[in-house]
């Protein structure tokens, strides 16, 4: 099942969101770094230790770049045309 949250960023702190990924759950951030001038995705377990940081990348409609690859088949999209993540 594919959830699809809506990505809205916020000039005050960074866009945090919670989300299950092949079946377990991360907290998601996503935070803006103003000297790369990008948002980075940082990805932590239940005992919010760090498991995946990297910098935001678009999908295009006809293919999938998952953001959580170490957790495949689980998956975490970015759709740049619809301004949302999906997650499975």
């Amino acid at each position: 099942m594919t959830v699809f949250i809506a990505f809205t960023p916020s000039d005050k702190a960074p866009f945090r969101f919670t989300a299950s990924i092949g079946g377990q759950t991360f907290f998601i951030t996503i935070p803006y770094n103003r000297y790369a001038n990008r948002y980075y995705v940082q990805i932590s377990d239940v005992n919010n230790t760090i498991v995946i940081y990297t910098p935001l990348v678009a999908s295009p409609d006809n293919y999938d770049i998952n953001l959580a690859l170490p957790y495949a088949p689980g998956a975490l999209v970015y759709r740049e045309s619809t301004k949302n993540f999906e997650a499975t």
